[in-house]
Parts: C-alpha cells; structure tokens; sequence
C-alpha cells in the first residue's frame, strides 16, 4: 500500500484508482492492501524529475550536495517516510524503465536547472515583476515597456482554475446604522462612487464577496456596538474562478507539464494573493493597488469570472472579486450588531 508511504493527495488518489488487486506491500510491508507497480507512477514523476540536472553537468558548486530524491522532498514533502533508503529505492524503482540506477540524475547531487539557467532563472522574473510594478505605477500607465508572460501566465491560470456551482451562497457585509441596508443597496457601488481597491481600479466596480458570514464581519473592521447589514447572494449560473488561495502548498503533481511554468511565476502569484488578501488602509496609496489591479484586470480579459484569494483578517477565510456580478442575486439581508471586539497586537519599535 505505497500511499502509507506519500504525503501527496494527488499521488495517493491516482493509487487508489489505479490499484486492481490486493496483496502484499514491499514497502510498508503490509498485507491484503491494494497494490500498484512503482513504475506506473513514473508519468506522474517525470514533469518533477525533469527540472533537475546533475550538479556536474550544470557546471555549478552548491552548498549542501544532495540527491534527487532529497531534494524532492525538500521542495514538496511528498513522501511520508522517515527513512532515507526507502525513498530512495522508491523513487529508483518508480523511475527504473528510463533512469537507471547509475545514471548521475540518481547517483550524484543535483539542482533545479531553472535556478541556474540565465534564461530560465526564477530570480529574472521576479526582477521583471518589480520592473513592471515600477513602471505602471511612476513611469507607464498604458503601454507598458516592462511586461510580463502574459501568454506563460494564461497557461498556468488554468491549473488554478475552479468553478462554483449554480445555487452556492456568498455573503457581503457593510457596516451600517440601526436601520441597516435593504436589498437595493447590498450590491456593488455604482461606478461614479467605485474607488480604487485592491482588485478593482477606481470607476470600475467589483462585488468583493466572502464564503462565510464570519469572514465578511472581520472584512469589514467593524468596532465594538457597529452595525452590520450582511446580504445572502445566491449564484444563479456557474461561477468560473481563479483561486491563488495556498500558491505555496500546492501538490507538484497539479501543472504536470506547466510545472516549470509555476515555479517561475509562483513567487509573484503568491505576492498578488498576499497583496489582495491585504485590507485597505486609510493611509495607502492608489498606486500601490495597480500591479495587483492589473493582473486581475487580466484574469477578468482571460474570461473568468472572479479571482479568490484568502482573507488576512480571519484565519482559513475565503474572499472573492466577483467581475460578472449578474450572476448573483441577493436574496436577504440581516442586520448584525458587534458585541464585543477582541485585539491582538504586537510591539514594532
């Protein structure tokens, strides 16, 4: 039963429905448990294998030599097991058919390619995301000298795609007095009133909506004694997303041949989430918001109908920007009053 052995969900669900008998593990050593051939995982492995090369050949000195199969776990922590021999055997017999024991890729250090080849480095596009957030927001505001992959980073997007179900609620809170907010005004402001959010440049209105009525009290920072009018919003056609929620933790075995791509563009996905994730403070500039506005305006171009990412103000929380909002329909609306507010703070200076 190799998936005693994985971490990975991903891997462990391809066990189980690849597995067509039972029998004896000679890995875990467990019996009467579905087994599966090591070899068959080996078109799962291959997108991971295929980023790495041996030190030797990329002509490089590291700090820390390390094998191939130390240095996937390192990276993913894809296998459970405590043992070093067993993975390595694991990994050399899921790779057996085309990587013999002795070639360098299993018998000698290696690196990731994509972190020493000049045109491959990760380093590069991150300096180009800070070089096109410069630009947009002091130099260039329409035709931009500075630009990203965006055809690299369409095809990626598509691994973090996901769709919402007809009949799925949503929520949307805004702070209000005693009296609260009818129906008519739980929706998105009108453009003339739209200012610049995270997500939305200013004039261009989004429904910024949350999947649990906790998450969308915390977004709106109320106080002690606030009132809160909280609408129910329910999807009447599916909702088509693209969720940055857990960049970091995500399963390798997710991109398959768009792997290298992730990696490449993962540090900059994972800045736009955190940015977005950020609320908006009194004292921030509109020109912060334009490199985040404008892969957002991007995912919209790409057709979608909202971007999701996590909420920094209540933990596990979900928030959207809902671009094509006439796929929601507000239902009701209650009004919350806040009882009591518990701070947490920490010392800066």
């Amino acid at each position: 039963m190799l998936y005693k052995l994985l971490n990975d969900k991903e891997v462990i669900g391809f066990i189980y429905s690849s597995s067509t008998e039972l029998g004896f593990c000679d890995y875990c050593y467990s019996e009467n448990v579905p087994i599966i051939d090591p070899r068959e995982l080996q078109e799962l492995f291959e997108p991971i294998v295929s980023l790495f090369k041996p030190v030797l050949l990329l002509g490089i000195t590291v700090k820390e030599e390390k094998l191939l199969y130390q240095k996937i776990q390192d990276a993913w922590h894809i296998f459970k097991a405590t043992d070093d021999r067993v993975i390595d055997n694991l990994l050399k017999n899921i790779l057996s058919d085309n990587v013999p024991p002795t070639d360098l890729l299993l018998s000698s250090p290696v690196e990731i390619e994509a972190l020493f080849n000049p045109s491959l480095v990760i380093d590069f596009h991150e300096k180009k995301w800070q070089n096109f957030a410069k630009e947009i927001k002091y130099k260039n505001r329409f035709f931009l000298n500075e630009t990203i992959d965006l055809k690299l980073l369409a095809d990626l997007l598509i691994s973090f795609s996901k769709s919402y179900p007809r009949g799925k609620i949503f929520y949307r809170a805004r702070i209000s007095d005693k009296s609260g907010y009818d129906i008519g005004n739980m929706g998105k402001p009108p453009a003339e009133k739209a200012t610049s959010g995270r997500a939305n440049p200013n004039g261009i209105a989004y429904l910024y909506l949350s999947t649990k009525i906790e998450t969308v009290i915390y977004e709106t920072r109320s106080s002690y004694l606030d009132f809160i009018s909280i609408g129910e919003f329910k999807l009447m056609d599916t909702l088509h997303v693209i969720s940055l929620r857990q960049i970091t933790t995500l399963s390798p075995f997710m991109f398959a041949d768009q792997l290298q791509n992730y990696m490449i563009h993962q540090k900059y996905l994972s800045r736009l989430e955190e940015e977005l994730s950020k609320p908006v403070r009194r004292f921030d500039k509109e020109l912060d918001y334009l490199p985040s506005q404008y892969l957002c305006e991007y995912v919209k171009y790409l057709g979608y109908d909202a971007i999701e990412y996590g909420s920094s103000l209540y933990e596990g929380g979900i928030n959207l920007a809902v671009f094509n909002d006439y796929k929601l329909e507000v239902k009701s609306v209650e009004l919350y009053e806040i009882s009591s507010v518990n701070l947490n703070f920490k010392k800066l200076s």
